[in-house]
Formats: C-alpha cells, structure tokens, sequence
C-alpha cells in the first residue's frame, strides 16, 4: 500500500496554524466567564489512558468568521466535516469517539455551511505498529519524533496517526486508497511518505 502523510493547506476558509476557536460543552454568550481547559476534551493529554465520552451538544466558538476546511486538530482532538467523517465510515477508519457539533462565531451565528464533528481517532502505539527500519528522536525511553517512518509490509489502515508525538510527527497518515476518495477534500495537502520531510509538516 502507498501512504501519505497529511498536512495544513491554506485556502479560503481553511486558515494555517492554530485555530482561533475553543470547544465548550454548550454556546456561551461571554466566554471569557468559562475556563475551556477544565473540559475532559482538553484535561485529557497526549498521555492519557481513558477517554471521557463526548457530550451531545459541543459548541465550537470561533474568533474566525469563515470556515470551510474539512479537518483541523484543536488540542488532541479534531473537528470535522461530514464530508471527511463520509470517507471515513466507508473505508472502516479506527474512530475512537465521534459527536455532531455546531460552529459558531463568538456572537453565536453559523461561520460554516459544513457540518462538523469533534472527533477523537484511534492512536496507534508508535514502537510495535512500526517496522524495526523506522528511527526516531527521543528522551528517556519516550519518543517524541520520527526521524523515517517505515511501515510493516502488511500494514492496512487507510487512515490513522500515533500517540505521544509532537510536531509534524503528530499528524494523520492515509491509504492511497484514502487519497483517492478524498480528493475533494479542503484544506488538506498529501505528502508521499516516502518524500515527506518530518520538520516541514504542518500537522492537520
């Protein structure tokens, strides 16, 4: 299988970096009242070892007034489209928790005309779902960065990403088959794996 790695790609509506937005449990009129970083989505870390089920009803407030990108990560999770989540469902991609939300502005109206999801991937551990070619940059026994990424010769997951990195190491990776059918998809550029220069990503 080919496999590619995604990264940030500026558009209309589909800003780089961070996004200037934060999820809340519900819409807030006066955010600033509300410490987001309490909310298990956030509390939970790179390390964490269960998972709080997300409520119905998440509120992603924006200080950006239009979006149309298909996916972007906000702290460990991701926001995304159905158009995304679509190519997802059909080619059986590892969701560890998945929930609708709304995007609104800091004044409550849609930035959007996508629905959006909050959605929690499956992390692969990055020592035993790797091929021993594979180098990385770490500290302590703990690795933080891939040097090269190699993966075992019979590996088939069409999309997925690894715990406990940072950087553009901590990005998603697809299946050629991933890549074809999500061709519409906004905001995204594919990297071939074989090319990828790890410090140049713009993880999504």
């Amino acid at each position: 299988m080919e496999f590619y790695v995604l990264s940030q790609k500026e558009e209309p509506g589909c800003p780089t970096g961070f996004l200037q937005a934060d999820l809340y449990d519900k819409f807030y009129s006066d955010t600033k009242a509300v410490e987001h970083g309490f909310f298990s989505w956030y509390a939970e870390k790179i390390h964490y070892k269960t998972h709080t089920p997300y409520p119905e009803g998440m509120v992603l407030i924006s200080k950006d007034k239009f979006y149309d990108f298909d996916i972007r990560s906000v702290a460990r999770f991701y926001i995304v489209s159905d158009d995304f989540m679509s190519v997802c469902s059909d080619l059986d991609v590892g969701v560890t928790d998945a929930v609708a939300i709304q995007v609104v502005s800091k004044g409550g109206e849609k930035i959007s005309s996508k629905n959006y999801n909050a959605v929690l991937f499956e992390e692969l551990d990055v020592r035993s779902e790797t091929d021993p070619a594979s180098t990385f940059i770490e500290e302590d026994g703990l690795i933080f960065r891939f040097k090269k990424l190699v993966l075992p010769t019979d590996f088939k997951r069409h999309l997925f990403k690894f715990k406990g990195l940072i950087s553009g190491s901590n990005t998603l990776i697809c299946s050629g088959e991933f890549k074809a059918l999500a061709k519409d998809i906004k905001g995204v550029n594919f990297t071939p794996l074989e090319d990828v220069v790890w410090s140049a990503i713009k993880p999504v």
